[in-house]
């Protein structure tokens, strides 16, 4: 009797055990379907903001190939983007909470935890990778170029006190006319659109891969 005691006791432990752990896991995937949810709309939001950035940079090629003299107001507005970061933000306060406490293991689910895994240490971090290299290309044009072309007093006036960019008030003019300069400047220019262009598709795989996530996580864990 008294070992039929213990035994049911110890069943009784480990059942508790068990509906804790399960309604931990599901609390955690509440909460990363809540992550996952803000990454697609901050995934979304960059792409917008990449795709007016591109027909702006169009813009300002085609200013440097067929003539900018009457348009130098458009042209410093479009050159203005170039330091304009544009940037998707991570949130990863859940996987990071997961990490840090061991508790990865509670995500039973074997296609849940393998699409976390995948959209953590591949997706996100090929992303962040590219958006590191388009930012490298930005800050070679700020450091390199855009102050041998550029009034620095007129590129101030080009954002307002909220740090809206905005075309200058005055009548603009650029301090060189260097045509290797220029033509310097127009490579730059390509090659920072074609960042842009690559860096909007490697967003699209992303999105694509949150929603494929969001849609494991609701299906295992019959979560509306």
């Amino acid at each position: 009797m008294l070992f039929l005691a213990v035994f049911c006791g110890f069943l009784a432990e480990n059942l508790r055990e068990h509906y804790i752990e399960h309604k931990r896991e599901k609390q955690y995937i509440r909460s990363l379907i809540k992550d996952v949810e803000l990454d697609i709309a901050s995934l979304q939001n960059s792409y917008e903001l990449r795709k007016v950035q591109i027909s702006y940079f169009d813009s300002l090629t085609g200013l440097l190939q067929h003539g900018y003299e009457n348009q130098l107001k458009d042209f410093y507005f479009y050159a203005r983007h170039i330091t304009r970061r544009i940037a998707f933000r991570y949130h990863d306060r859940t996987i990071q909470q997961l990490k840090n406490s061991g508790n990865l293991r509670l995500i039973r689910d074997n296609d849940a935890s393998d699409s976390l895994t995948i959209y953590d240490n591949e997706v996100i971090k090929f992303l962040l990778m590219q958006q590191d290299a388009e930012d490298g290309v930005r800050m070679h044009i700020g450091r390199n170029l855009a102050g041998k072309i550029f009034d620095g007093f007129i590129w101030n006036e080009t954002a307002d006190k909220k740090m809206v960019i905005i075309k200058p008030v005055s009548n603009p003019s650029l301090t060189t006319r260097d045509p290797a300069l220029l033509s310097e400047f127009e490579f730059a220019i390509v090659t920072l659109k074609g960042t842009l262009t690559l860096t909007n598709r490697i967003v699209e795989q992303a999105i694509q891969s949150a929603r494929n996530l969001v849609e494991i996580y609701k299906k295992a864990y019959h979560i509306k």
